[in-house]
């Protein structure tokens, strides 16, 4: 029985005892071995033949599952050999993982599981499985092969997360560390593992938070360097890669605010290849989370990175990416929803959106909103001046000119159908060289949907004062009739239509648009287009000669009913006036008899 290796004068003498222990079945005695010399004062310094014992030593770790011993053994290994040579700590953590990787391998194939059912590895057996274990009577092959295959998945899981906090906030080791945190990631997804993801995430965000609160570290990797910053910005990327994989979107989200905070400490943009993978997974973000305002300034910006930088873009891309801007546009409802009431909830949404703002690479004043600069409207209107509309392809932009220009208060909603039954049938694949595989124009249908409704029901407010539901109904050919009165109460409730829905009559009312509505506000530059328009047919000089006869008869007509209407005109403006003044005396002398009621009622 071996009972201690200590006092080996060479470590090659310690390597060949351990095998001879290991073959007469004493690893543990083995292992011990192998740890008293790697431990050992004497043998600081590295030499290749301590990189032969930390193979035998990583090998026996691996068939013991010795996790604690594995984790001293390397950071004794990290003392002594990274100052000379990093190169031979990095063959080391290799082939551990190499091995980890191997054995579990080797477990699963025994199985007949395809996943692992366990959520998360660092919790072992609860004390529901134990009792389920005695009380069942099903002596089931896969409690079994949980019971053999777990074990090494936590301790392949173990070997990712120990490499990682060995090789933490060393710029000596930063590559490794660069390596190993992208095996993590591989090893998160290759087995569907989303809890240890997350925990992986938190662990590199935790090493990045104490690099930054203890300055004073020894061997400090520095932020500044382009390839140090570089590195940092490429673990990022792959983990914002991942979780977009994995459909873990909060993550990715907060992967994202990770790689604008290392901008921002680097003060060094990263690759326009890299920010048009940025902005592509934005978009998906941004399209999970329901927030389509910022998902369409997304695509925008991936747009511009890509049509400027991407050489290799083709045409077809170019247009295929135009039509998904226009189409995230217009899937924005042309309201802004209403969330929060409080003014700490106020507060809040502000700098919601302030952040949003800047993660989109926006620059907007603290003092001002940042909801007043990014804006529907605001895009649409830039999009049409940058000739991006121009680029989409024609269904696209006949969809854009039926929701924004065109006046079809009956047949909106049938009209954008057979124009979205078209869109659907477009060729939307793209080629190798843009950042976003395919085009799914599929998941525009609905939002897009819901603004027809509200821009349909808004032409009808301004056409009729009363319609029936049913007939509004019969105008909207996808939706029901209560999915389609939830999107006009909504409307109603943020101030974008002024309707009243009586559900007695199935009658809608259209109020009266108020002095602040948009309506009234645009009455004077519509009676100037339209005055200019009267100026220009009266005025317009005819090439022939019978045509300038015709001119001068409707220029005498028109004249002359204009001159026999201004009395009338004029007549009724002043009946107005003595009405409005005499409404305004009654309701204040209604007013002051309300007053008196009140002191006789309540006499001092």
């Amino acid at each position: 029985m071996y009972r201690g290796g200590g006092g080996f004068s060479k470590p090659e003498n310690a390597l060949k005892r351990a095998e001879e222990l290991e073959n007469v079945g004493q690893k543990q005695a083995a292992l011990k071995a192998l740890h008293d010399v790697i431990s050992s004062k004497r043998h600081r310094t590295w030499q290749k033949a301590l990189e032969t014992i930390m193979f035998k030593y990583v090998e026996l770790c691996v068939q013991l599952k010795a996790g604690r011993l594995l984790k001293d053994g390397l950071i004794q290994y990290r003392n002594s050999c990274q100052i000379d040579n990093v190169q031979s700590l990095e063959e080391v953590i290799k082939h551990l993982l190499k091995l980890a990787h191997e054995r579990a391998e080797e477990a699963k194939a025994l199985t007949e599981e395809t996943e692992l059912d366990v959520e998360d590895l660092d919790v072992g057996a609860t004390p529901e499985d134990l009792m389920l274990s005695y009380v069942s009577g099903d002596k089931t092959k896969d409690r079994k092969d949980r019971k053999e295959v777990m074990p090494w998945f936590r301790f392949l899981w173990e070997a990712h997360r120990n490499a990682l906090d060995l090789l933490r906030n060393n710029s000596r080791l930063e590559a490794l560390y660069a390596m190993t945190a992208n095996k993590a990631y591989a090893f998160c997804l290759t087995y569907n593992r989303t809890t240890e993801f997350k925990r992986v995430c938190e662990i590199i965000r935790n090493h990045l938070s104490n690099l930054n609160k203890y300055p004073d570290q020894r061997d400090k990797p520095d932020l500044q360097l382009p390839e140090t910053l570089s590195l940092y910005m490429e673990t990022r990327f792959e983990q914002l890669r991942t979780a977009a994989k994995l459909g873990l979107w909060q993550e990715a989200f907060r992967t994202v605010e990770d790689i604008h905070s290392l901008t921002m400490i680097g003060k060094r943009s990263p690759k326009p290849q890299m920010m048009a993978i940025y902005y592509a997974k934005l978009t998906q973000v941004f399209w999970v989370s329901e927030k389509h305002l910022y998902n369409a300034y997304a695509w925008y910006k991936l747009f511009n990175i890509s049509k400027v930088y991407n050489k290799n873009l083709q045409e077809k891309d170019v247009r295929m990416m135009a039509s998904s801007v226009v189409l995230s546009t217009l899937s924005t409802l042309p309201y802004d929803p209403k969330t929060a009431h409080g003014f700490y909830e106020v507060q809040l949404e502000r700098e919601k959106a302030g952040k949003v703002a800047n993660l989109l690479g926006f620059t907007v004043d603290s003092k001002r909103d940042a909801r007043e600069a990014l804006s529907r409207s605001a895009l649409l209107s830039e999009l049409s001046s940058k000739g991006v509309l121009a680029l989409a392809i024609p269904e696209v932009q006949q969809i854009y000119a039926l929701l924004e220009s065109d006046f079809r208060p009956l047949d909106l909603c049938e009209h954008l159908e057979v124009l979205l039954g078209k869109l659907v049938e477009v060729d939307s694949s793209m080629s190798s060289a843009s950042p976003v595989a395919e085009m799914d124009f599929k998941q525009y249908l609905k939002q897009l949907h819901h603004v027809a409704v509200l821009k349909m029901v808004q032409q009808i407010t301004s056409v009729y004062t009363t319609v029936n539901m049913d007939f509004v109904s019969s105008r909207v050919p996808f939706l029901e009739l209560k999915d389609i009165e939830r999107l006009l109460v909504d409307a109603e409730r943020n101030a974008f239509l002024q309707i009243r829905i009586d559900h007695r009559r199935s009658m809608m009312s259209c109020g009266h648009p108020t002095l602040e509505s948009d309506k009234i506000k645009s009455h004077l530059s519509f009676l100037a287009k339209r005055l200019s328009k009267a100026v220009q047919m009266i005025s317009s000089d005819e090439d022939s000669s019978s045509s300038t006869k015709a001119a001068g008869e409707r220029k005498a007509k028109a004249v002359e009913e204009m001159r026999q209407q201004i009395d009338t005109e004029h007549k009724r403006i002043l009946a107005r006036k003595v009405i409005i003044e005499r409404r305004k005396e009654e309701y204040e002398q209604m007013l002051q008899e309300k007053e008196k009621e009140e002191e006789k009622r309540c006499p001092l």
